[in-house]
C-alpha cells in the first residue's frame, strides 16, 4: 500500500501520543532526492529529525512515542548520534542490573588503577586466572601452626626454628583474622606498633614475609600475593661494637667454673656464636688436628665450617675436654654469664665474646675474608656488625692469654696458624 503524507506514526497500546512524518523532494540537476522529517512534541516544544529512509523515520517515531509514554522524555533531547550511544550503553549494562552512572564510575576507577598499563578486560582476565579456584579458609593462628610444623618436618636449624616460633607466635596472637584478610597495610601497622628496635622489626618483617610466601606455596593466598610488598624496611645499623680487653677476659676466665669455662674460652678465642656453642658436642672439637667443626644443623647460616683452634684455646680446653657430650651444660647460659661478670668485676656486653674474637683475629691476620669464612658471615657483615679495629700487638696479647705454665707443654702444631 502506497504511503500518503503527512504520515501519522502511532504505537499499538499507547493512546494520545503520535508523531508525524513529512516527505520532501529536492531536485539536483537530473536527479531527484527524497527525505523524511519526523516531527513530535517534547516537553511542549516541537522536535524535528530528518532521515533518508522512511522505515528509519518510522522506527525513530515509534521509539520516541514509547519513551514519552514511559516518562523518559528528557532522553529524546539528545542528538541522534548521542541518543544511539546512550541506548547502546543502557542495553549493555542492563543484564548486570546497574545504572549507567554507576557503571561509568566503576569503569573510571578501574582505568585510574590500571594507569595505562593494560585494558580493563585484560585486568579482569588476569584476576580470573589468579582466582580460578576458591581459596581455602584458614585463620592466621592455624596457618602459623601448620607453617611451624612444616618447618620442623623440614628440619630447620634450632636457631631458625627459634626465630620463626618467636615472631610468628606474636603475629598470630595479634592477628585474629583469616589469612585472606591480611594485607601489607595491616603488616605495616603491626610492625610500626611493635615496641622494639630497628633490628627486631627487621627480623619480624623478614619472618612475616617468609610466612606470606609459605601461604602462597600452600594455596592459602593467591599467586603473586606478597604480605610485605611496600612495607617499610628497617635498618640493621648496630650500636657501638663492644669487646673485652685481654685483662678483662683474663678476669672472666679466672672466675669461671669448670662447667662454664669451655663456653667462655671457645667464644673468646674461636668466635663461635653463643647458640652454636650451646649446641656443640665435644666430639666436634678436634684438639689433635686443631679445628672445631660447626655442622650445618648447628650453624645459624646452616652451612658447615671449620674453625681453627688457636694455641691458647687448645691449652684451656686440654684439661676439660671430653670424648663426647654437650660442651655447655646450661639451658640458660645467660644467667651464668651475668653472675660470672659480677664476680669478675667486668661489665658484660651481649655478643662481646664473639666480637672480641673476630676483632682480634682480623688484627692478627689482616684478612677479613678469611675471618668471615671462619665466623660464618660475609665480609660486609663482619665489617658492619662485628669488627672493632684494634692494633696487632693487642691481638697478640689476647691470643696469649693462657693457663699458668701452659707455654712449656702446649703442642706447637697450631702455632703457625695465624
Amino acid at each position: 500500500m502506497k504511503a500518503t503524507f503527512p504520515k501519522t506514526v502511532t504505537v499499538k497500546g499507547i493512546k494520545g501520543i503520535t508523531a508525524t512524518i513529512y516527505r520532501q523532494r529536492q531536485a539536483k540537476g537530473a536527479k531527484t532526492y527524497t527525505s523524511y522529517t519526523l516531527a513530535y512534541s517534547l516537553l511542549g516544544k516541537l522536535k524535528r529529525q530528518t532521515f533518508a529512509d522512511l522505515d528509519e523515520a518510522e522506527q525513530a517515531g515509534q521509539e520516541a512515542i514509547t519513551r514519552i509514554a514511559g516518562g523518559e522524555q528528557s532522553i529524546l533531547e539528545l542528538r541522534s548520534r548521542d541518543r544511539e550511544q546512550y541506548q547502546r550503553a543502557v542495553e549493555a549494562v542492563a543484564p548486570f542490573k546497574v545504572t549507567l552512572d554507576v557503571a561509568a564510575l566503576e569503569y573510571a576507577d578501574a582505568r585510574t588503577v590500571l594507569n595505562g598499563s593494560g585494558t580493563l578486560a585484560e585486568a579482569a582476565r588476569y584476576f580470573m586466572r589468579q582466582h580460578a579456584k576458591e581459596l581455602p579458609r584458614i585463620s592466621v593462628s592455624d596457618a602459623v601452626k601448620q607453617c611451624l610444623a612444616q618447618c620442623r618436618a623440614d628440619k630447620k636449624s634450632p636457631a631458625r626454628m627459634h626465630q620463626l616460633e618467636h615472631y610468628l607466635a606474636g603475629f598470630a596472637k595479634d592477628m585474629n583474622v583469616e589469612v585472606s584478610e591480611l594485607t601489607p597495610g595491616i603488616v605495616s601497622r603491626y610492625l610500626t606498633a611493635m615496641q622494639a628496635g630497628e633490628r627486631t622489626k627487621k627480623n619480624a618483617r623478614d619472618v612475616i614475609g617468609y610466612f606470606g610466601r609459605w601461604l602462597v606455596l600452600h594455596g592459602y593466598r593467591e599467586r603473586g600475593a606478597d604480605l610485605v610488598e611496600g612495607v617499610q624496611n628497617y635498618s640493621m645499623r648496630p650500636g657501638e661494637i663492644q669487646i673485652f680487653t685481654p685483662a678483662e677476659i683474663s678476669k672472666l676466665i679466672e672466675q669461671a667454673d669448670a662447667r662454664l669455662l669451655p663456653y667462655v674460652v671457645i667464644g673468646a678465642f674461636a668466635g663461635l656464636r653463643g647458640a652454636e656453642i650451646q649446641r656443640l658436642d665435644w666430639a666436634e672439637i678436634d684438639l689433635q688436628d686443631g679445628f672445631i667443626e660447626v655442622k650445618a644443623e648447628t650453624a645459624k647460616t646452616e652451612v658447615r665450617r671449620l674453625v681453627p683452634i688457636k694455641p691458647n684455646l687448645a691449652a684451656w680446653l686440654k684439661e676439660c675436654a671430653k670424648k663426647s657430650g654437650p660442651v655447655c651444660p646450661f639451658a640458660n647460659v645467660v644467667n651464668q654469664l651475668v653472675k660470672l661478670s659480677k664476680a669478675a668485676g667486668v661489665t658484660w656486653h651481649k655478643n662481646a665474646l664473639r666480637h672480641s674474637a673476630i676483632s682480634y683475629r682480623v688484627a692478627e691476620c689482616a684478612d677479613v675474608a678469611r675471618v668471615a669464612d671462619e665466623s660464618g658471615n660475609s665480609p660486609a657483615i663482619i665489617r658492619a656488625n662485628y669488627l672493632r679495629r684494634v692494633k696487632p700487638d693487642l691481638a697478640a696479647e689476647w691470643f696469649n692469654v693462657m693457663p699458668a705454665g701452659a707455654a712449656e707443654v702446649l703442642p706447637m702444631k697450631q702455632a703457625a696458624v695465624s
